[in-house]
């Protein structure tokens, strides 16, 4: 009889410590839910684009083909086709332009810039310049120097014992004395000159 009595009270026991475990254990804390935001990707910056490359400065460009005409031993060149006065030369790059030019008249029409140049005119701001209108190869040559906005004088050049100078310098009539002495041809200086105080025709000795 007394072994039948305890089982009820083991019974008891064992749902009492079943209850006891059961209410320590702490409810677990609810997970946190992913964030649904995305996080923001930083951009690269745009790499400066190179720079352009400045054009290079134009070169002097010749002048067009002077009005050519053939002559005993050499041949004689107009430039006035391109400008009333001819090829203005402002500096040695402009040389370029005297097409067909003997080189050695090239290099006197230089020295003949730098000396204008050295003396400018009072009270005119641009620098003198020299043109060349036309040039027999053998030897003769009509230009003159003149100074933008301020004027010039004409000039006529003669190659004496082979070397280039200026022979006369003018604002009128050339004098037939100097065309005479030098023998210019009429195609360079044409065919007027002025005689003391009269204008005659003229005609070369050579003609």
């Amino acid at each position: 009889m007394r072994f039948t009595r305890l089982l009820p009270l083991a019974a008891a026991a064992s749902m009492l410590l079943l209850t006891a475990c059961s209410s320590d254990e702490s409810p677990s804390e609810p997970t946190a839910a992913p964030s649904s935001s995305t996080a923001t990707t930083a951009q690269p910056e745009p790499s400066p684009e190179p720079e352009a490359e400045a054009a290079p400065a134009p070169r002097p460009q010749p002048s067009g083909p002077p009005a050519e005409t053939p002559k005993p031993g050499g041949r004689l060149l107009v430039y006035e086709t391109d400008d009333v006065n001819g090829v203005n030369i402002a500096s040695a790059a402009d040389t370029a332009r005297l097409t067909g030019a003997p080189e050695d008249f090239k290099a006197f029409v230089l020295a003949e810039l730098a000396r204008a140049q050295k003396s400018p005119e009072p009270g005119c701001s641009e620098k003198p310049q020299v043109y060349v209108s036309r040039v027999d190869t053998r030897g003769w040559a009509a230009g003159g120097r003149l100074v933008p906005q301020c004027g010039g004088t004409a000039s006529l050049w003669a190659k004496p014992g082979g070397t280039w100078k200026e022979v006369w310098s003018g604002q009128q009539l050339t004098d037939c004395a100097t065309l005479e002495t030098y023998d210019f041809p009429a195609d360079v200086v044409g065919g007027t000159c002025l005689d003391g105080e009269d204008e005659r025709p003229y005609t070369p000795k050579s003609q």
